[in-house]
C-alpha cells in the first residue's frame, strides 16, 4: 500500500525532476510553517487589540491598532527567522533586522489606516458600540490577510533566504 505522500511524488516527479520535487516540497513545508506562525501571531495581535480596543477600552481604534501590529511584530519575527526558515546564525542588523522593521512599519501603517477608514465609516452599519468592534476587529484581521501572501514572498525571496553555498573551482 503507497503513502498519499509517495504517490503525489510520483505524480509530480512525472511532470519534475527530483531535485524541482524536492524544492516544491520545500517551499510547500516553508509555507505551512509561516502560516502557522502567522495564525499564532495574528490571534495574539487580534487580542491584544480587542483588550486594548474592545475590553479595556484604553486607546481609540487607530491606537490600539498599532499597538496590536507591534506586540505582534516581535514574536512574528523570532517565530519566521528561526522556525519558518530554519535560521540558526545571529540576526544582521543590516540585511535582516532593518529590512524587516521596514516591511513591519508598511504592514503598521497599512493596518492601522485600514482600521482608521473602517472605523470612521463604521457608523454605515449602525452606531452600536458591538457593530464598531466588530467593524474594528475585522478590518484589522482583513488588513494583514491582505498583505499576507506579499509578506511571504519578501521573507522568502529577499529576507530569510539562504546564501548560496560557494564551491570551489579546484
Amino acid at each position: 500500500m503507497e503513502t498519499i505522500e509517495f504517490v503525489v511524488k510520483r505524480i509530480v516527479t512525472l511532470v519534475l525532476s527530483e531535485e524541482h520535487y524536492g524544492r516544491l516540497r520545500s517551499l510547500w513545508s516553508r509555507f505551512w510553517r509561516y502560516a502557522t506562525g502567522s495564525a499564532l501571531t495574528a490571534v495574539f495581535s487580534q487580542l491584544v487589540l480587542f483588550l486594548v480596543f474592545s475590553v479595556l477600552r484604553l486607546e481609540n481604534a487607530k491606537d490600539a491598532a498599532i499597538t496590536a501590529t507591534l506586540a505582534g511584530a516581535v514574536p512574528s519575527y523570532f517565530i519566521n527567522r528561526y522556525w519558518a526558515w530554519g535560521k540558526k546564525s545571529p540576526s544582521s542588523l543590516r540585511r535582516e533586522v532593518v529590512p524587516y522593521v521596514l516591511m513591519a512599519v508598511t504592514g503598521l501603517v497599512f493596518s492601522t489606516w485600514f482600521v482608521d477608514f473602517s472605523h470612521s465609516h463604521a457608523s454605515f452599519l449602525g452606531t452600536s458600540r458591538l457593530t464598531t468592534d466588530i467593524v474594528v476587529q475585522g478590518s484589522y484581521l482583513l488588513s494583514f490577510v491582505i498583505l499576507w501572501f506579499g509578506k511571504f514572498a519578501f521573507m522568502h525571496k529577499w529576507l530569510f533566504r539562504s546564501e548560496p553555498v560557494m564551491t570551489s573551482s579546484h
